[in-house]
C-alpha cells in the first residue's frame, strides 16, 4: 500500500467512512448544488488532513504498537517534515474551499481543523488527556462535518435533526474510545493517559457500550420525531450492530468487523432522509 494512502488512512473501509462523515449531514436538508458539493469536499479534506498530522505526532507511539508500526514507517519513508507540511497544506486547502462557500461553512471547517491541531500537537495534545481525546475526535469527525454540510444545504433549525446529529456524535465518541484500546501499550510507553491506559481495557469497552446505548437513544428519538417509528427502528438496528464488535482485541479485527459496521450504519443514516 502506498505510503500516502497509509498516512491518510484511506484503506477500506476508512475512505468510505470519511466520505459518509463529510456528506451525510446534507442528506437531512436534501438539497444538492455546487455549494453543497464544495462544502462536502472541504469537510472531506479537513477530515483526512488530520491523519498525516496524527501520524506525524504519534510516530513514537506507533513504533511501540505492532499494528500501527506501518504508520510510523510511512512517516519515516516520506520524512517527518514533509508529512507535517502536507497536513498543513491540506488544512489550508480545506479552509480555502470552505471560505469560497460561505462564512458558516468556513467557521465549521475552521473549528474542525482547530480541534485536530489541539488533539495532536503539544502543548495541548488532547489525545493524552483522558476522555478529552475521544470527545474531540467525535466532534471534529462526526458532529461538525454534519452541521457544516447541513448548513450548506440550507438546513433549518430542527430539534429532531439535532437529536440525530448529537446521537451520532455520542456514537462516534464511543467508537473513538474503542479504537484506541489496542494502542494502549504504545500510548502507555510515551505517557499518553488515554482512558484505556488509565482505567484499563474493560473500563474502556464498558464505557464504549454505555456511550453507544446513549447514542442509540438520541438517534432513535430524532429519527422517530422526524420520520416515524419504522425508520427509527431501521436506523437504530443499523447502529446497534456495532455492539457485536465491541470486544474485538486487535486493530486488524476492529478494522475488518467493527469499522465495517460503523460505515454501514452511517450509510443507512444518510439514506433514511432520502428514502423516507
Amino acid at each position: 500500500m502506498p505510503a500516502l494512502t497509509r498516512l491518510h488512512r484511506l484503506e477500506h473501509p476508512f475512505g468510505v467512512h470519511y466520505a459518509c462523515c463529510a456528506a451525510w449531514g446534507a442528506c437531512y436538508a436534501t438539497r444538492f448544488d455546487l455549494a453543497v458539493v464544495m462544502a462536502v469536499l472541504a469537510n472531506f479534506v479537513a477530515i483526512i488532513s488530520g491523519n498525516p498530522l496524527n501520524a506525524y505526532a504519534d510516530v513514537r507511539n506507533d513504533l511501540h504498537t505492532a499494528e500501527k508500526r506501518h504508520l510510523a514507517q510511512a512517516v519515516q519513508e516520506i520524512g517527518a517534515h514533509k508529512v507535517l507540511a502536507l497536513a498543513i497544506f491540506e488544512m489550508i486547502f480545506a479552509q480555502a474551499l470552505a471560505v469560497a462557500v460561505s462564512w458558516r461553512v468556513a467557521v465549521g471547517v475552521g473549528l474542525i481543523l482547530v480541534l485536530y491541531l489541539a488533539y495532536n500537537l503539544e502543548p495541548i495534545r488532547l489525545k493524552r488527556r483522558g476522555y478529552s481525546g475521544p470527545v474531540v475526535l467525535a466532534i471534529a469527525a462526526g458532529l461538525l462535518p454534519s452541521i457544516t454540510a447541513y448548513a450548506a444545504a440550507g438546513g433549518q433549525a430542527d430539534p429532531a435533526v439535532w437529536l440525530v446529529f448529537s446521537g451520532v456524535a455520542v456514537l462516534a465518541t464511543g467508537r473513538a474510545l474503542w479504537w484506541a484500546v489496542p494502542d494502549r501499550v504504545g500510548d502507555a510507553h510515551v505517557g499518553s493517559r488515554t482512558p484505556a491506559v488509565v482505567y484499563g481495557t474493560r473500563h474502556a469497552v464498558n464505557a464504549t457500550t454505555q456511550l453507544t446505548v446513549g447514542g442509540l437513544l438520541l438517534v432513535g428519538g430524532g429519527l422517530w420525531f422526524r420520520f416515524g417509528w419504522m425508520w427509527a427502528a431501521v436506523g437504530v438496528a443499523a447502529c446497534s450492530a456495532f455492539l457485536l464488535a465491541r470486544n474485538l482485541p486487535t486493530a486488524k479485527q476492529q478494522l475488518r468487523y467493527g469499522m465495517s459496521t460503523a460505515v454501514v450504519s452511517t450509510i443507512v443514516l444518510a439514506a433514511i432522509p432520502l428514502l423516507a
